[in-house]
């Protein structure tokens, strides 16, 4: 089977993203944000996501014999109130226009429940013959929370809750109130560690038992009209609920023109620091709820595997308590667990309903775009940038970070996900501790108390976090050692936990190097690693992109394939001053 799956509706979605499946193997997989240059790619179509695929893929869209859609739309549609097309033919156009993807013929059209991507993107992609699985996200067409079972390559659905008792729409709503932005739950994660929590029911909004939670400021049966989701509903419902019960007023967040980036930027009353014991008790409360929902999961299967996805399977430090359970023996949580990912799920779901095999993960999501030396050397020499093509570009590149400079790293295909995994990331040693503050202060323009996370070389992290278990995709915490908060402080969070990302020789043989070559000036096989990009801005794609940045950030040098730039001398300095 060549299977086509994408998310994302001219219009009317987020996280557009591609994902080309061949017999049961990923072959491709990208997210359109990162050709857009439009962060999140709100109400576009994948159509250059799609187009990559194709062509990774050698495939046109004669060759596809099924696109498969991570929503089931009709029924999205349907349900409330809005006009769906007559058949699959005008659909498929609308998604995917024969202007732009020429064909003799339509490939099958298959919109897949979200849930069931989710799921599928978790269970069919683990490796593992069995396991419970939950699903946490804003909601889907009819659930906000799944909890599912997948058994010899089947996934049974056990039960849900509606739209209205969404978790992630709850988190969204205090991210809101804080000043966060609705869409940011990773700054508010990063933040809770700062403050202490207070009441997990939010003055009797949330309920919690062994097993499960109830919400009681939601009408559980809300449903919008004319609207796809009930997101909008439901954070005003939750707004209106904490401006009564909680002390601190709202922080109220407007758009100014911010004539230092010549740009209208948002800027709150408050700093959302001040807001760091509501963030922890909002954290809190997330935690007890889905513990509580693994613990009557766990118990109703009988699993000792837990696999997760959705947009609230990236808050790392869930993860971590949910690994630390007594009851969890294995965890797998699916590294492109948002909407993204179910351009992935809807692929291997479609794929696995077929017959097919599908591979499992191995450790690396790096599916996208790759330049060759040839191509990137056109790129420099076009643009007229100074570079050198030193004889071994991970020892030049520690070279440079040993010396205290920050560097970006451009290497191979172009990574899924919000994580910056080696292939597009930024990077540098990981101690003195004030590394952190000049990396989010000064280089990527955001809050001083944003967390940062290492990547290690797998044979180190035993000393360094204290377990030898692979943890390839940076989504889990874990408590640090006392020789890992010697050697990577800018990296240990308040909570003395760390985000870790396990490398191995055998998945990323030059990544592992780079961070071989730095423990060799430094003692320790680590470095700090945050994704490319700046404020506001997707992680790079293309060397274009990469130079673009590298030019705008205050980077000491970036290595673009087997070529070194580096910041003119006197330009910046070495160390960054």
């Amino acid at each position: 089977m060549r299977v086509l799956g994408v998310n994302g509706w001219p219009g009317a979605s987020h996280d557009g993203a591609a994902c080309l499946v061949v017999d049961g193997e990923v072959i491709a997989l990208a997210e359109e944000e990162r050709f857009t240059r439009n962060k999140h790619a709100y109400g576009e179509a994948p159509l250059n996501a799609a187009a990559y695929c194709l062509a990774e893929g050698g495939l046109t869209l004669d060759d596809i014999d099924v696109v498969a859609h991570g929503w089931d739309l009709p029924v999205l549609f349907a349900d409330r109130g809005l006009d769906w097309f007559d058949s699959d033919a005008d659909a498929l156009e609308h998604l995917l226009p024969k202007a732009l993807f020429p064909r003799a013929r339509d490939p099958r059209l298959t919109f897949v429940d979200h849930h069931v991507a989710h799921a599928a993107s978790a269970y069919l992609l683990s490796g593992r013959d069995r396991g419970a699985v939950l699903v946490l996200d804003g909601q889907g067409e009819n659930a906000s929370t799944t909890l599912a079972v997948g058994i010899d390559g089947r996934i049974k659905t056990l039960r849900s809750h509606t739209p209205g008792w969404s978790l992630g729409y709850f988190y969204a709503a205090v991210c809101a109130y804080a000043g966060l932005g609705a869409d940011n739950a990773g700054k508010m994660m990063g933040l809770a560690s700062y403050g202490t929590p207070g009441d997990l029911t939010f003055g009797g909004a949330l309920g919690f038992t062994d097993e499960d939670f109830t919400v009681g400021v939601v009408p559980p049966d809300l449903r919008s009209t004319g609207s796809t989701d009930e997101e909008t509903a439901t954070i005003r419902y939750w707004l209106e609920h904490l401006e009564k019960t909680l002390q601190d007023a709202p922080n109220r967040t407007v758009r100014r023109f911010d004539p230092r980036s010549g740009r209208y930027a948002k800027t709150t009353d408050r700093d959302p620091f001040e807001y760091r014991d509501l963030a922890a008790t909002a954290q809190a409360a997330l935690e007890r709820a889905v513990t509580g929902l693994v613990r009557g999961l766990l118990r109703e299967t009988g699993e000792t595997t837990l696999m997760i996805a959705g947009g609230v399977g990236f808050n790392a430090t869930l993860n971590g308590k949910l690994l630390r359970m007594p009851e969890v023996r294995d965890l797998f949580v699916q590294p492109i667990a948002g909407d993204a990912g179910v351009s992935l799920g809807a692929a291997v779901w479609a794929a696995a309903e077929e017959g097919d095999r599908i591979l499992p993960m191995t450790g690396s999501v790096a599916w996208g775009p790759q330049w060759s030396a040839g191509e990137i050397r056109e790129v420099l020499e076009a643009t007229g940038t100074a570079f050198s093509e030193p004889a071994d570009i991970a020892a030049a590149t520690a070279g440079v970070l040993a010396s205290g400079g920050v560097a970006g790293w451009f290497q191979g295909r172009a990574e899924g996900g919000p994580r910056a995994l080696g292939h597009r990331s930024l990077v540098a040693v990981p101690s003195p501790e004030s590394t952190r503050d000049r990396v989010n202060i000064r280089i990527k323009d955001r809050e001083a108390w944003r967390p940062f996370a290492p990547s290690m070389q797998e044979e180190a992290a035993e000393s360094l976090i204290g377990t030898a278990t692979p943890l390839p995709y940076m989504i889990v915490t874990t408590p640090v050692t006392e020789a890992g908060a010697a050697a990577m402080p800018a990296v240990v969070h308040s909570d003395r936990t760390t985000r870790p990302q396990t490398v191995s020789a055998a998945v990323d043989p030059l990544y592992h190097r780079l961070i071989g070559e730095v423990g060799g000036h430094t003692g320790t096989a680590v470095v700090m690693n945050t994704s490319f990009n700046g404020r506001d801005e997707p992680v790079v794609c293309t060397p274009r992109d990469a130079l673009a940045t590298f030019h705008r950030l205050p980077l000491d040098a970036l290595a673009l394939g087997p070529f070194l730039v580096r910041r003119p001398a006197g330009a910046l300095g070495e160390a960054g001053a």
